[in-house]
């Protein structure tokens, strides 16, 4: 059986349960349609002119009536503002409007540097541009406000359909030129290098004779280097037929969301997912189809990237997509190259967890990965 066949056969064939399980979801989903949601800008916009008024208003207030310093009545001021937000946003929260998942003692941490940091336009405006108090504070609000909208945008705009089609185009050597630094530069080059020579270790670590080996997400599978048989599921079918034609890869589906292939269950001694649960609206139905193939004494391996908010990965990806994304015009790194889920440790122990999995072992690679190793829960 070809290639061809096996990707039409994987991506026409309906889900069998999919009749008897669509009259039960129909409730649901009209219970979900019914349900009419406020626009999230104007949550925001409403939330932010309400703790921007709350902020100057104690500020002009501390500063007028009770004769604090300007600074300290600023930061005061500021402190107020975010602590209204933390509240605002847990009400909207709770009726499901806005999700927000920072711990709280982080965002107080946060709520902090902001407030520290919101002192030096304030100063500027005061003692360099001599501005009257009231002026400076408002113009130093809507500079800040101005900033965090813009850093918002930069740091948060994913989209996984947008860089699914962007992904689904790159040729077929397009993880090739990562590694190459005349191309990309040293940087990055030795990102991608290492990440694949520290997978193919990671890999190989777990790897006996005879195993079958299925890689979920595989690209040209480039961590292969020593032409294990393993069966790929992806959907840039260019690369994937490029790694069936250098040996990286024995056997091949294309298959929307990695999920539906023809992969028999309990067949595969080792599942791979690497750098792939980010990119994925469905990574929950992704680990249920590793579980799904997997034996029952076989091991997942997954990687992700350890993206833990304002660690090295955050600053280093967001950065890598600004400047891509709107100094190279790329549009796959503009949409942040898909990446929408974001994994700390305990989040993804969670996911495994959650998924059916007892985790054998998780560490960091290079400060900037996750790799995990587990098998399915008895």
């Amino acid at each position: 059986m070809t290639s061809e066949k096996r990707v039409n056969s994987s991506t026409t064939a309906a889900p069998p349960a999919a009749p008897a399980a669509a009259p039960a979801a129909a409730p649901a989903a009209g219970a979900a349609a019914g349900r009419i949601h406020h626009s999230p800008p104007a949550i925001f916009l409403l939330g932010g002119v309400m703790g921007s008024g709350l902020g100057l208003a104690l500020a002009a207030a501390l500063h007028y009536l009770a004769h604090v310093h300007p600074l300290a009545a600023y930061a005061a001021g500021t402190v107020a503002n975010l602590l209204f937000h933390h509240v605002y946003y847990h009400v909207v929260y709770v009726n499901g409007e806005v999700r927000m998942r920072t711990s709280l003692p982080v965002q107080l941490l946060l709520y902090a540097a902001v407030a520290a940091i919101s002192l030096a336009p304030l100063w500027v405006l005061l003692n360099v541009a001599h501005l009257h108090f009231l002026l400076a504070i408002v113009c130093t609000t809507a500079l800040l406000s101005a900033a965090n909208a813009l850093l918002i945008r930069i740091s948060t705009f994913s989209s996984a359909a947008l860089a699914e089609v962007e992904y689904a185009a790159v040729e077929e050597d397009f993880y090739d030129e990562q590694t190459d630094a005349g191309r990309v530069g040293a940087f990055r080059a030795w990102y991608h290098s290492s990440r694949f020579e520290r997978l193919t270790e990671f890999v190989e670590s777990h790897y006996r004779p005879s195993m079958r080996v299925a890689d979920l997400g595989c690209g040209n599978c480039r961590w292969n280097v020593n032409h294990r048989p393993v069966t790929g599921v992806d959907i840039n079918e260019k690369m994937l037929a490029w790694a069936q034609r250098h040996g990286l890869l024995a056997d091949y589906h294309i298959c929307p969301g990695l999920v539906g292939s023809p992969l028999p269950d309990g067949q595969f001694d080792l599942v791979v997912c690497s750098e792939t649960l980010e990119h994925l609206l469905n990574y929950k139905d992704v680990l249920a189809e590793a579980r799904r193939i997997l034996k029952d004494d076989g091991t997942l391996l997954v990687t992700v990237p350890y993206d833990i908010f304002l660690g090295p990965f955050f600053l280093l990806f967001n950065i890598n997509c600004v400047y891509q994304g709107y100094v190279k015009k790329s549009l796959y790194h503009k949409y942040r190259c898909g990446h929408i889920n974001h994994f700390t440790k305990s989040r993804l122990r969670q996911e495994l967890v959650d998924a059916g999995f007892e985790l054998d072992r998780l560490f960091v690679v290079n400060g900037l990965l996750l790799y995990a190793a587990a098998r399915k829960a008895r």
